[in-house]
């Protein structure tokens, strides 16, 4: 047996932290491993259990809350989860440490950043210790900011289907008439943060153009500013100025916006009234918003190349083509990579859906279910235990 150490960050909602719990609750019950757990400091001050609580059952937290400190004891194996990123320990103690990036890697995505630091990128992938990331996509950011390709180990997240699966016929209905769903609306969701990588401009735009031709459309989108401080109104207030022909009166008044923190439970109503979960971004590091959507039974809209070429399949998703693209400095430099979405393609995916590809797909239910089993946090979990136990 293995003592196995998480030092990480519980009771919140980002999304670094609910890997962990999610992780914690599997890593708990398995018997080749003895499991304590350290706090991190989190990683913006106003963060707290009450305003961004994680939304786990009372049990499931009292679970995780139970896992005790490590006292003075030495572990065989860390596992590192934190941003900024933690550096490696000086004690020879095998650390693993989870690094995810979307665009790309700084020097001050890692702990004690400041002017004349370089992060010492050796030491995370030195001897035993080991990088995890969840998607190709996101490795190969590491490796173009000079990580060892060798040294990093690609486990996936997961979703929890006893919490994330579909709505019965009443559920649907009656939670649709709830929001002020007609039943003859098509509506689209998109949980994602109001930053350029996720493409919320990209969303918007299509939908309006999308709109044009079927006046029976409804998008939903989720505000985060509560977590992130970032509000999703600067940006329906862009492409307004930028394209108002296209957002009429008739299209803002389709667009719902959901305040406020949401848990798993209201999630999944989330997922379960809407009829397609569209996630046109230019880059993520995961995007588990678009598993649980398929777990829930609702097929996707996603960029093609990015990191969710890694789970999603024809059978649930529409994926939009895309060219690459670098960010640039001033002096040349490319310090990101993301996927350019083409619009027009973008606006055809959306029709597509509108225009009964639910219908050509029958099994769509069955291929969702199969889909979400086999990326179910579990499964996920045994990945990262058989790398925990490795002795190489």
């Amino acid at each position: 047996m293995k003592h196995l150490l998480v030092e990480g960050w519980r009771g919140v909602n980002h999304s670094i932290a609910l890997v962990n719990q999610h992780q914690l609750l599997e890593l708990v019950r398995r018997p080749s491993l003895r499991l304590s757990h350290r706090d991190r400091p989190f990683a913006m001050a106003h963060w707290n259990r009450q305003a961004n609580a994680s939304g786990f059952s009372p049990e499931d937290m009292a679970c995780i809350d139970a896992i005790a400190a490590p006292g003075d004891e030495r572990p065989d194996v860390v596992l590192s989860l934190s941003s900024p990123i933690a550096p490696v320990r000086d004690d020879g103690v095998r650390q693993l440490t989870f690094m995810v990036t979307e665009l790309g890697l700084g020097e001050k995505s890692f702990e004690g950043a400041g002017p004349g630091r370089v992060v010492d990128r050796a030491a995370y992938t030195a001897g035993r210790n080991r990088i995890v990331t969840p998607t190709h996509w996101s490795r190969d950011r590491l490796v173009d900011f000079g990580f060892d390709a060798a040294g990093i180990e690609v486990i996936p997240h997961g979703v929890r289907m006893a919490t994330f699966h579909p709505l019965s016929r009443e559920e649907r209905a009656t939670n649709r008439a709830n929001l002020g769903l007609r039943n003859d609306e098509f509506v689209f969701l998109n949980l994602g943060v109001a930053t350029w990588n996720k493409g919320l401009d990209l969303l918007l735009i299509g939908f309006a153009r999308a709109r044009q031709r079927h006046a029976h459309l409804r998008l939903i989108l989720k505000d985060q500013r509560d977590l992130y401080g970032v509000s999703i109104e600067p940006v329906i207030k862009d492409v307004v100025q930028r394209h108002p022909a296209l957002f009429t009166e008739g299209v803002l008044n389709a667009i719902m916006v959901v305040p406020g923190n949401l848990n798993p439970a209201e999630l999944r109503l989330l997922y379960g009234v809407v009829d397609c979960y569209a996630s046109p971004y230019r880059a993520e590091g995961f995007n588990l918003p678009v598993l649980e959507a398929i777990a829930c039974g609702t097929p996707v809209v996603v960029t093609d190349g990015g990191a969710t070429d890694d789970f999603v399949s024809d059978e649930v998703a529409i994926r939009v083509a895309s060219r690459a693209g670098d960010q640039v400095d001033g002096e040349g430099h490319v310090f990101g990579r993301y996927r350019e979405v083409d619009e027009e393609a973008l606006v055809q995916a959306l029709l597509s859906h509108i225009d009964g590809w639910r219908g050509a797909r029958p099994r769509l239910q069955d291929h969702c279910m199969d889909l979400a089993q086999r990326h179910s946090w579990a499964r996920a979990v045994d990945k990262l235990e058989t790398l925990i136990c490795r002795d190489d």
